[in-house]
């Protein structure tokens, strides 16, 4: 097999495609796709057990999930940067299938509690950051494209799974559809073994040279984990993707029964992850077009505005505004997802990407897993998701303060720090 270029196919093109194929599967399945299960498992688990089982304490199973994943993080980004990522893909598509082979047949939240530490090691495994890894190894001219199209899986997974999973819950149950959605992460394995390969050098290939007008970085600087640690952009990334993440992990947490509550049906709840992760993906693919033509930091900032925007009006009681509150949060929320990923691979360069992404993994996770509880209890205690989304509207405003601290570097060819 080779890798063409000039007027060719570029390999990169295919490994970025594959690495949103994957992560279709890894998040949609982890995530949104699970969302559509949550009425019939607290009936059962309330049976089960004799008492009402609360959201927050089902939604427990989300913070499990992200902080131990971000916890394992670092070790998955080492792992990848020493031994590659195809072993630890494997790994992880064959706990992900575990997984849900064992949530058919749950009966307790210790069940679930359980299933979502194999979840959180197979995204450590197959998720974000070894997928950004393997594709900043393929590009720098238009990195900000190939992440936008890879991460554009996450988008198509969470909007794709939720109404095919509530269809097939109604059609056979929801314990049957656990069972045969389990064979799903298998078939990433023969796309891992066959098409995914480590790096250009595995096929001699080699990208097309950059023009002197192109705004990606030429030459990435790579800094140590401990350097990186000392820079201000390191934690300015990092508590922006935490605070960001708490407000998209949470709210598509809550985002099915909120829609039922408001009286829509199943179908439309499903639905509505069609819209906010369909415009995820258009936000991802987009802005790393942009990014890579009009500048890192305009598109990185505007993306926070427009899904700081949107999460204001998902505070509103109106219908037609709930819709344009979710089409906004999930454009700007697809796009500051890319420019994190790529701010972070530009800045700090391949050498040690894996467990950069890793440290910054840790705190976005932090907040991802304290969204689903916390809105949970602030919806038990209050009876409504008002004060759970105003919390959310304003956390993505303290991340957009702090997107203005982001600095650039000033040229490409600054000395590597110690």
């Amino acid at each position: 097999m080779t890798a063409k270029d000039g007027n060719g196919l570029y390999y990169g093109w295919i490994i970025a495609i594959a690495s949103g194929v994957i992560l279709l599967v890894t998040n949609g399945m982890t995530l949104a796709g699970l969302n559509v299960f949550d009425k019939p498992l607290l009936e059962a688990l309330s049976q089960a057990s004799g008492e009402t089982v609360s959201l927050a304490g089902l939604k427990t199973r989300d913070a499990i999930t992200l902080a131990v994943s971000g916890l394992m993080a670092p070790l998955a980004g080492a792992a990848a940067d020493r031994f590659g990522v195809r072993p630890l893909m494997v790994l992880g598509a064959l706990l992900l299938s575990a997984g849900y082979f064992l949530y058919s047949t749950v009966d307790s939240l210790s069940d679930i509690y359980g299933i979502h530490v194999l979840f959180a090691s197979a995204l450590a495994s197959c998720g974000l950051v070894v997928n950004v890894i393997l594709v900043s190894r393929w590009f720098v001219k238009d990195r900000g494209l190939a992440l936008g199209i890879a991460l554009a899986g996450t988008s198509l997974g969470n909007g794709t799974l939720p109404p095919l999973n509530a269809a097939l819950m109604a059609e056979i149950g929801w314990r049957s559809a656990f069972a045969w959605l389990s064979l799903l992460p298998l078939l990433l394995i023969p796309v891992i073994l066959f098409v995914v390969r480590e790096r250009p050098a595995d096929l001699k290939s080699q990208q097309r040279a950059m023009a002197p007008g192109d705004r990606t970085p030429a030459a990435p600087v790579s800094f140590a984990l401990s350097a990186a640690m000392r820079t201000t952009n390191f934690w300015v990334l990092a508590l922006i993707a935490m605070f960001t993440f708490f407000a998209i992990i949470g709210t598509q947490a809550h985002l099915n029964l909120y829609m039922l509550g408001r009286g829509y049906s199943q179908m439309d709840a499903g639905l509505s992850y069609t819209v906010l992760f369909y415009l995820g993906l258009i936000g991802k693919i987009t802005s790393g077009f942009l990014a890579d033509r009009l500048g890192r930091k305009r598109v990185f900032t505007s993306t926070i505005a427009v899904m700081a925007g949107g999460a204001a009006l998902l505070t509103l009681p109106s219908s037609e505004v709930l819709w344009a509150g979710l089409l906004m949060f999930g454009l700007g929320w697809g796009g500051l997802y890319t420019l994190l990923q790529l701010l972070a691979a530009d800045y700090f360069g391949p050498l040690h990407l894996g467990k950069i992404l890793g440290a910054i993994t840790v705190l976005d996770t932090l907040g991802g897993g304290l969204g689903p509880p916390l809105i949970g209890a602030i919806r038990d205690s209050t009876g409504s998701y008002s004060q759970a989304f105003t919390l959310v509207t304003g956390l993505v405003l303290l991340a957009l303060i702090l997107s203005t601290r982001f600095r650039l570097p000033k040229t490409a060819s600054r000395t590597t720090p110690a």
